[in-house]
């Protein structure tokens, strides 16, 4: 850590020729205030349209295109990154560009305009996605009253009255040193790397920033939530308040949901959408935040069998709150998860990405070695006692899109 207090993490890949420079600031959607919503994913837009170097989005763009990199960023509750990969002879050119981004965008005027209609469009579309956008609306009701419940990416009648003195204020709270990490995966040269961080980042200046809001919703009672769309499919998500980051439980919740839809012979695969043909898709994840977490359950199913695929799915939870886990069952997600990690870690910027997480959010880093004993040491009674902590009528909250106008045919499902 620089004595700014911004951070520095270095992944070395000796196996590969690429390297990934990566910003990572530890905010996003849930520090914006309710009039500002969808700020910190429009500003990961802005700051690709023109910086004091590079004046423009077509003078980044062709820059990047003209070494063969790759740029990208992305916004979530509680983060927001902006990376660029190339060959690993352009590290200095990559961290210039990325460094101008963050420090000296132009914000101009203009181009927030068009891009007003750009983001417009975004949101238009993952609202016409319900395969998306059923994640929305489930955490709308989640947490109704709370930042965490907002969409990421805002709602048009918001987000097309921010102004550029919007950005340099938000920016000013909340993109500062101590609240960045600076990211570095892949082949580079240490003393080279040491380099450039003390000519574009070792004077800069070390200020306060602003954290994110709590989230006060305390919910005692089943919740669901229904959005009339006339598809072919329909599509719900179940989900539960769930782990906060300090929770130890971290990686009995990752088998859990292993257990539950890793792979095509996982439990909820098998029973939702093999033995009965009632889903396309169908998944589980957990997602941990500051201060709680939240455990979901997706699928598309058949419009005129919601009901029993919302019994199934429920079966099959309230199974894994009363039974143990099989032996043989256990060590098969074991092996899932650390078999999937290995290959996913092959790749540079993933390693970064495992490292960035941690160490942005967790009170403790572990090596991907660490992370395999873990999984290693988890119990069946481990997993059934967290299973019998979520998976409970009072924590869940049901999301549904569909051709459907009333809500009482939900209402059963919901309480049983």
């Amino acid at each position: 850590m620089l004595k700014n207090g911004l951070t520095i993490l270095e992944v070395p890949g000796h196996d590969a020729e690429s390297v990934v420079v990566d910003f990572f600031v530890k905010t996003g959607s849930r520090s914006e205030a309710p009039h500002e919503n969808g700020i910190s994913h429009f500003l990961e837009h802005f700051l690709f349209k023109g910086t004091k170097k590079y004046p423009s989005a077509l003078a980044i763009s062709s820059m990047v295109d003209a070494i063969g990199g790759e740029m990208n960023a992305n916004t979530g509750k509680e983060h927001t990154q902006f990376y660029i990969k190339a060959a690993a002879k352009h590290l200095p050119l990559i961290f210039e560009l990325l460094t101008d981004m963050i420090q000296n965008p132009l914000l101009d005027p203009l181009e927030l305009e068009k891009e007003k209609g750009v983001i417009v469009e975004e949101i238009n579309m993952y609202k016409d996605t319900p395969m998306y956008n059923i994640e929305n609306i489930l955490e709308q009701a989640m947490w109704p009253k709370d930042a965490l419940g907002r969409d990421i990416a805002g709602t048009k009648e918001i987000v097309t009255k921010f102004t550029s003195d919007m950005f340099k204020g938000y920016i000013s709270r909340h993109y500062q040193a101590p609240n960045m990490i600076l990211g570095i995966s892949g082949k580079y040269n240490p003393k080279q790397l040491k380099g450039l961080i003390n000519k574009y980042w070792k004077n800069y200046p070390r200020k306060k920033f602003h954290g994110w809001h709590p989230v006060k919703d305390r919910q005692a009672s089943p919740r669901l939530k229904l959005e009339y769309k006339d598809t072919e499919q329909a599509h719900l998500a179940m989900g539960f308040k769930a782990l906060a980051y300090k929770d130890k439980r971290k990686y009995a919740q990752t088998v859990l949901s292993s257990i539950l839809s890793g792979g095509m012979s996982s439990r909820l695969f098998m029973e939702v959408r093999e033995k009965r043909g009632l889903a396309y898709y169908v998944s589980t994840s957990g997602s941990s935040y500051h201060d709680t977490g939240n455990f979901t359950v997706r699928a598309g199913v058949q419009v005129d069998k919601i009901e029993e695929a919302i019994q199934v799915i429920k079966n099959e939870l309230k199974k894994i709150s009363s039974e143990p886990v099989g032996e043989a069952e256990l060590n098969k997600v074991k092996e899932y998860l650390k078999g999937r990690t290995t290959l996913a870690l092959e790749d540079n910027q993933n390693r970064l990405a495992w490292y960035l997480d941690d160490v942005a959010f967790y009170p403790k880093v572990s090596t991907p070695a660490e992370a395999y004993k873990a999984i290693d040491a988890v119990t069946p009674a481990q997993v059934r006692a967290l299973a019998k902590e979520l998976f409970t009528n009072k924590k869940m909250t049901l999301a549904v899109i569909g051709p459907y106008k009333s809500e009482e045919k939900f209402k059963k499902p919901l309480h049983v």
